[in-house]
């Protein structure tokens, strides 16, 4: 690795918010290395300020100066206003309450007077949008460190559905986005790195990944005697036999209205609802902690492909994507930053300290 650059862990990104405080960079804007555009302003203090310039209807003017063969690989409105939703900003207000639903009946269930034990899953969607991660502050007020202790059901068919992150950007992807790309040294970067779509499923399947790590989880195969391609079907089907085997209420939960109109009906089966948000919905002026600061520049950096942070007197480039990712990479949620600042030097530093003190910490 480069003097000039890091790779950071999502647990290691608060290094950079860290380093940027103490060395004053109190204020930044940031910008994304496609369209040139700048996003947002952000306020470090104690909490986060996020003044936001440019709304989902620029994006999508923006956009339209992109050539139809190219705009794919440009996010468009829907792409950037989902970077708030999949950062929690409406997680709170919106869908919480959904959730706490679940849990507290999962709380209150007692076996010994016969109540059925209480199980969670999601649709496909829900995965897409991260709202695993974004039910984790939840369930961490609830039940402290992983694993939680709640069930989650998880559908095999769900998986195949998010594992569609196989297309790739080759050398003439690359020449060709560089025409229309403000940053065109950057895009450099993304050779043999996943494509936009495929990295927002990505995205989802380390969201689908982490809901088996960090709770009660059974995976749940698909009803494989259904001969349709209808997957939806198969993953409802294959998730109610297993509840009544299994003798289990299940909270089930999508985006998807005709997926849950379709498991209606099936015994202890609870099936509900989360609506989208129309776009219009984000604000000009966000608040936030400094943790969720880092997931917003980590999905912005995925969405964008790589965004840029400029100071008064230096830049700092965070790549979601660059050459030499790994699969680790993802699972860490990692971040490349490259600057010419000594903000590198000092991360570094910290991260060598933190890393001894885990090390005689284990010994």
């Amino acid at each position: 690795m480069s003097k000039n650059s890091a790779i950071l862990s999502i647990q290691e990104s608060i290094l950079l918010l860290n380093e940027l405080f103490l060395d004053a960079k109190t204020a930044f804007v940031i910008k994304d290395c496609l369209y040139g555009l700048e996003l947002m302003e952000i306020e470090l203090s104690e909490n986060i300020d996020i003044n936001i310039w440019i709304k989902p209807k620029d994006i999508e003017e923006a956009n339209k100066n992109i050539i139809p063969k190219h705009t794919f690989e440009f996010p468009n409105k829907f792409d950037y206003f989902e970077v708030f939703l999949r950062s929690g900003f409406f997680f709170k207000n919106y869908y919480q309450k959904f959730f706490e639903k679940s849990i507290n009946e999962n709380e209150d269930t007692n076996l010994l007077e016969g109540d059925l034990p209480v199980a969670l899953a999601f649709d496909t969607n829900l995965y897409y949008n991260l709202f695993f991660d974004q039910l984790t502050n939840l369930l961490r007020k609830r039940y402290g460190s992983p694993p939680y202790m709640i069930n989650f059901l998880c559908s095999t068919g769900v998986k195949k559905e998010l594992t569609r992150y196989e297309l790739k950007y080759k050398s003439n992807d690359i020449e060709e986005i560089k025409q229309f790309c403000k940053n065109p040294e950057v895009i450099d970067n993304f050779f043999n790195q996943n494509k936009l779509k495929s990295r927002l499923w990505h995205l989802g399947h380390v969201d689908y990944l982490d809901s088996i790590d960090s709770t009660q989880s059974k995976i749940v195969d698909v009803d494989k005697t259904i001969e349709t391609d209808d997957m939806d079907c198969k993953i409802l089907e294959g998730l109610v036999e297993y509840i009544n085997q299994q003798n289990i209420k299940l909270y089930l939960y999508s985006q998807d209205s005709d997926f849950i109109s379709r498991a209606k009906g099936n015994r202890n089966v609870i099936p509900t609802y989360l609506d989208k948000i129309p776009y219009h919905k984000l604000n000009s002026q966000l608040s936030c902690e400094w943790e969720q600061l880092v997931k917003l520049l980590y999905i912005l950096s995925i969405t964008f492909g790589a965004i840029q942070l400029d100071f008064e007197d230096n830049v700092v480039i965070i790549y979601g994507i660059w050459k030499g990712k790994k699969y680790h990479h993802w699972l860490d949620k990692s971040i490349k930053i490259v600057s010419k600042d000594n903000i590198i030097t000092n991360i570094q530093r910290d991260l060598h300290i933190l890393k001894n003190i885990k090390f005689k910490e284990v010994i």
